[in-house]
């Protein structure tokens, strides 16, 4: 945690190594050295029981540094100051794959923020000052020490090492949408741990940040130019079964990015169609009016009720329809501005133009309703069920109509 009323970054420095013993000790000299003196921290070395005996290295250099503390400095050894450095090594029983132990470390360590470097001195622990200003300065940010921004160079490979790295950053780049980042294979980065916890690593091979940022789309990334120096000592752990795992982790995260999409896109247009069905609820609503309204007026005109009731003599249904609509239009208009398209714009200029829209897309449903009635009674429907399935599919066009033309809105929106 951070310390209140400071900037301290509570950190946890992870290091894997496997056949490291040439290197690991004098990494982290170097890394204790460049730890600024208020920062909390502790560094974890994840050893996958190298032969060479790297862990029990550690292990002992540990040791040796606890046996040079006075007694004073042991029993203060648990209540430190922020500016205490501790080193753990956790011992993995075989050699697991990297991305394995690297996440047993996140989940062994207790840092707010977590930085991850190779152990074999490719990562000048001299970038480790700036990592932590970026981590502060940028905070819920992924900080990446870049190869290829500005600034950043690689000293001591041979050419096609070159093309391997430039070909597999441009297909990372490019072919998973992380175009921003210039280094996506970077193995030098911090972030805040939750970035990590809280996204599930499938892939395997050698490059967790990739994974990291394709399934963190949106988080800020910042990278900062750094020299990366091929190991002096030691053996490469390049070799084609990692080429083919990285090959594998690519199309697994295509696959993912493919499929996130897609579970994206299925989620907005669930909520426009819930936006949509609540929209089309409030029209039916209003239209309930109308449609009473419509009806009504209509079946009361038609010639055998009016004759019945002595009310008006020779009036043709069709004739008796358009009065009904008429009547409804007017009614139907304004509740649907106010309630279903939430238009509360009612300045004489903007009303004049969408009454009009709406007038005339109404007249458009009007001679839908007209037309199909006339078909239906004329092939011997019954004017009842007739006169309700014109209605209602006349209402349903006019609602499209209106939303998209008359309130100027997207039909799903």
């Amino acid at each position: 945690m951070i310390i209140p009323g400071s900037k301290v970054v509570n950190l946890s420095i992870i290091i894997p190594t496997y056949n490291e013993s040439a290197n690991i000790v004098n990494l982290i000299n170097q890394v204790e050295r460049h730890i600024p003196s208020d920062v909390r921290s502790e560094i974890l070395i994840v050893d996958d029981n190298s032969p060479d005996g790297t862990g029990v290295m550690v292990e002992k250099y540990v040791g040796s540094k606890d046996l040079s503390l006075d007694k004073k400095q042991i029993l203060a050894k648990n209540i430190v100051s922020p500016n205490r450095i501790e080193i753990r090594v956790i011992h993995r029983r075989e050699k697991n794959g990297l991305i394995p132990a690297l996440l047993e470390g996140v989940r062994q360590s207790t840092g707010r923020n977590i930085m991850i470097m190779d152990a074999d001195l490719s990562h000048p622990p001299d970038v480790i000052p700036r990592i932590i200003t970026e981590l502060n300065n940028n905070p819920g940010s992924i900080i990446v020490a870049s190869r290829y921004v500005d600034g950043g160079r690689v000293v001591g490979w041979p050419v096609k090492r070159r093309l391997l790295s430039t070909g597999a950053s441009k297909l990372a780049r490019h072919g998973l949408d992380v175009r921003d980042v210039k280094d996506p294979m970077s193995g030098f980065f911090a972030l805040p741990r939750e970035l990590i916890e809280d996204i599930s690593i499938d892939t395997k091979g050698y490059k967790i940040l990739l994974e990291i940022l394709v399934k963190n789309k949106g988080v800020p990334v910042k990278e900062i130019p750094y020299t990366f120096t091929d190991r002096m000592s030691g053996k490469s752990k390049m070799d084609k079964n990692v080429i083919l795992n990285y090959a594998a982790a690519v199309w697994q995260l295509y696959v993912y990015g493919k499929n996130a999409k897609n579970r994206t896109k299925n989620r907005e247009l669930e909520r426009r169609s819930v936006v949509f069905l609540s929209k089309i609820g409030r029209y039916y609503t209003v239209g309930i009016a109308g449609l009473v309204i419509n009806y009504v007026v209509s079946f009361l005109l038609a010639n055998d009720v009016a004759n019945s009731l002595r009310l008006l003599s020779n009036i043709w249904y069709i004739e008796a329809s358009m009065i009904g609509i008429g009547i409804s239009t007017a009614f139907n208009f304004f509740f649907n501005k106010y309630w279903t398209f939430e238009d509360r714009e009612f300045s004489a200029g903007s009303t004049a133009r969408q009454f009009l829209s709406f007038l005339g897309i109404s007249a458009l449903g009007a001679l839908i309703q007209i037309m199909l009635l006339y078909i239906l009674v004329e092939n011997g429907s019954p004017y009842r069920l007739a006169l309700v399935l014109a209605i209602s599919v006349a209402s349903m066009s006019n609602f499209v109509l209106y939303k998209k033309i008359t309130f100027r809105e997207r039909v799903l929106a």
